[in-house]
C-alpha cells in the first residue's frame, strides 16, 4: 500500500496536469480514492439493490413535495450509520441533539435500507441522498484506467449536483447545515455557491492535507472543537481565514474514578487499514503482561467481525457498541493506543495519556509534528511508558494545548445556529 504522503504527492500531480479546472472540485475527492485504493470496483446492477432505491428514491421525492407546501427553506445534511437503529451519526450530536428537524429538509446519508426506513420513521421530511446517488451511477461500466474511472465518476457527480440544485432551487433553499463529509461537501458547497445559499458545516474528525475534500470551496460558517483545530483546518485550507469560524469546546467528561490499586488500564483503538499480523501479535503480547488490563474499542460504524473473533479467542475484554463516554465510565483508562483515529486525541479529555503507534500508515504523523501525542515504535516502547500510570500534568498540558479551555454549551450552539445558519 502507497504511503499517504505518495498517494498526495500523485493526486496533485494529476490534479495540476489534467484536472486544474474548478469544474472538477465536485468530484476530485473520487481521484484521490482512486489512486488510494487500487482495488476500487464499480457497483453492480442487482434487481433487489434497484427495487430498494427505487423505494426511498420514492420517499424522497414525498418529503421534497411536503417541504414546498410546508414552505421550509433550510436544509440538514447528515449521516446514519448501518446497524445504528437510523439514528444519526453519534458526532454529530453537539450540533444535533437540540435540533428541530421538523423545520428543515433532512438530507439522509444512509448504506442500508432498513436503517433508511428507520430513519424515514424517526426523522421528518427524509431524502435519501444515496438514492439519488444510485440512479446517477453507472450500471454497467466495466472498469478501466485511472483516467476513465474517474471521468465515469465525474459525471455521476455532475449529475448529482443537477439534481440538487434543482431541488435546492424549487423549495428556494435559503440555508444549508451539514456535517462536514469529505465525500459530497464539495456537490453541496457548489450549490450553494450557485444559488446564494448560506452554508454552516461543523466538523467530526481531524483535519488532515491527506483529505482533498475540504480543499475547495468553504463553508461560510464552521463550527470547530478548538483552537487547535481551527489551526488545522487553515492549514488545509487558507480560504477559512475570510470565514466565520466559531469554537464548539468541549464536554467535562464523567468518568470512572475508581483505581485499580497498581493496575494500569489501556484502551486500544482500532483504526482503518490496520496490518492484522502486527497489530494482533502486539495485542496478544500486550495482553499477556502483568498488571496490564487490556481493552480494544471496535469501531461502531463497522462491522468488525476478524477483530471480535480475535479478541474472544485471545479472550481479551473488548467495546463493541459503546462510545467513548460509556467506555470511560466503566473502566478508568489510563492510556489509548492508536494509529489514525481521531478518537486518540480524545485520551486527555478522560485524563487519559494518547500513544501513537508509528507505522507504514503516515495518515496521522502530524501528531507526532504538533507534539499531541506520545510516539511509540513498537511493545518495547509501550511497555516502558505504560509501566506507571501517566503524569497527572502532562494530560493536563495535553488537555489545554489540544481542546483549550472553552467549555461546551448547548445554548451557545443553538444561537449560532439561529443566527448564522
Amino acid at each position: 500500500m502507497l504511503s499517504h504522503k505518495k498517494i498526495i504527492n500523485r493526486f496533485n500531480q494529476l490534479e495540476k496536469k489534467y484536472y486544474n479546472d474548478k469544474s472538477f472540485e465536485i468530484s476530485k475527492n473520487h481521484l484521490h480514492a482512486l489512486i488510494w485504493n487500487k482495488n476500487f470496483v464499480f457497483p453492480k446492477f442487482t434487481l433487489l439493490r434497484f427495487i430498494t432505491n427505487s423505494i426511498l428514491f420514492i420517499l424522497s421525492k414525498i418529503s421534497i413535495y411536503l417541504c414546498k407546501i410546508k414552505k421550509i427553506s433550510v436544509a440538514n445534511y447528515f449521516i446514519v450509520h448501518k446497524n445504528n437503529k437510523g439514528l444519526y451519526d453519534f458526532r454529530s450530536d453537539y450540533v444535533l441533539k437540540e435540533y428541530d428537524f421538523r423545520k428543515s429538509l433532512n438530507i439522509i446519508r444512509c448504506p442500508s435500507f432498513i436503517d433508511s426506513i428507520k430513519s424515514y420513521i424517526i426523522y421528518p421530511n427524509a431524502v435519501f441522498f444515496l438514492s439519488f446517488d444510485y440512479f446517477n451511477s453507472p450500471f454497467f461500466y466495466r472498469k478501466n484506467n485511472l483516467k476513465n474511472n474517474y471521468k465515469i465518476l465525474h459525471e455521476k457527480e455532475k449529475k448529482n449536483f443537477n439534481q440538487i440544485k434543482k431541488i435546492f432551487h424549487f423549495l428556494q433553499i435559503k440555508r444549508f447545515i451539514s456535517i462536514d463529509d469529505q465525500r459530497v461537501i464539495q456537490v453541496f458547497l457548489k450549490v450553494c455557491d450557485e444559488l446564494n445559499i448560506k452554508s454552516f458545516g461543523y466538523m467530526h474528525y481531524k483535519f488532515s492535507k491527506f483529505i482533498v475534500g475540504i480543499r475547495y470551496l468553504c463553508f461560510d460558517n464552521f463550527l470547530v472543537w478548538s483552537d487547535y483545530f481551527k489551526k488545522k483546518l487553515i492549514e488545509v485550507n487558507k480560504n477559512y481565514r475570510y470565514k466565520k469560524i466559531l469554537i464548539s469546546g468541549f464536554r467535562d467528561k464523567n468518568i470512572n474514578k475508581k483505581i485499580h490499586g497498581t493496575e494500569v488500564n489501556i484502551l486500544y483503538l482500532i483504526d482503518l487499514d490496520l496490518k492484522f499480523k502486527f497489530t494482533s501479535d502486539l495485542l496478544r503480547k500486550l495482553n499477556q503482561i502483568k498488571k496490564i488490563n487490556l481493552y480494544v474499542k471496535l469501531r461502531p460504524q463497522v462491522n468488525e467481525t476478524i477483530w471480535e473473533k480475535f479478541c474472544i479467542k485471545e479472550n481479551i475484554r473488548y467495546f463493541k457498541f459503546e462510545n467513548l463516554d460509556k467506555v470511560n465510565q466503566l473502566i478508568r483508562m489510563d492510556y489509548f493506543i492508536g494509529n489514525i483515529s481521531t478518537a486518540i486525541l480524545e485520551a486527555p479529555l478522560y485524563r487519559a495519556m494518547p500513544l501513537k503507534i508509528i507505522s507504514n500508515n503516515d495518515f496521522a504523523d502530524d501528531l507526532i509534528k504538533d507534539k499531541v501525542v506520545k510516539k511509540v515504535r513498537n511493545l518495547n516502547d509501550i511497555v516502558k511508558i505504560i509501566r506507571n500510570r501517566p503524569h497527572k500534568k502532562q494530560v493536563e498540558d495535553l488537555l489545554n494545548k489540544i481542546w483549550g479551555k472553552k467549555r461546551y454549551k448547548s445554548y451557545a450552539i443553538k444561537n449560532f445556529l439561529n443566527k448564522y445558519a
